[in-house]
């Protein structure tokens, strides 16, 4: 496969970084985290851009490494987070769905970040495993939790209302 030239690189890195941020920020849950995140992840992609054997998988590709970049950051920081941070995020999406992204936010991270890949970013169940060093079979449970515990956040959210 003929390498990526740095036009390509920067068309690609420019359709995916909403995906990218979106990924982190649910991860981090802190806007300048996520910057944070997401920048490192370009430069790491840009670095080693020769490691990719095919610009099919650019996305899944740039979406593992930001997951990685998230992951040192949230290890490194390891910071309590609080609901103001997620007001801030919420300009951000360009969505209809503000609410059951509040409850998203209050999954446990191994759920949130299925949740938002599978959902959000539309990736397939191999996708988000290779994104996310997991197994598939990993990946399937992790989503379904996600799902049972969104869906008992939101009817208990229901009954109080």
């Amino acid at each position: 496969m003929a390498e990526i030239k740095k036009e390509q690189f920067s068309k690609l890195i420019r359709l995916c970084s909403p995906n990218m941020y979106r990924l982190a920020a649910g991860m981090l849950q802190n806007q300048q985290d996520a910057e944070d995140a997401v920048s490192e992840a370009i430069l790491r992609a840009y670095e080693n851009i020769g490691t990719l054997r095919n610009a099919e998988k650019f996305k899944a590709w740039i979406m593992q490494i930001t997951a990685n970049e998230a992951r040192k950051i949230y290890n490194q920081r390891k910071k309590t987070f609080i609901s103001e941070y997620l007001e801030e995020l919420m300009p951000v999406f360009e969505d209809e769905y503000h609410e059951l992204w509040d409850v998203v936010m209050k999954l446990d991270v191994v759920y949130r970040e299925v949740i938002i890949l599978f959902y959000y970013d539309q990736l397939s169940i191999r996708e988000i495993g290779q994104v996310l060093k997991v197994k598939e079979g990993t990946v399937k449970s992790r989503l379904s939790r996600g799902k049972k515990q969104l869906r008992e956040m939101l009817e208990d959210a229901d009954s109080k209302s």
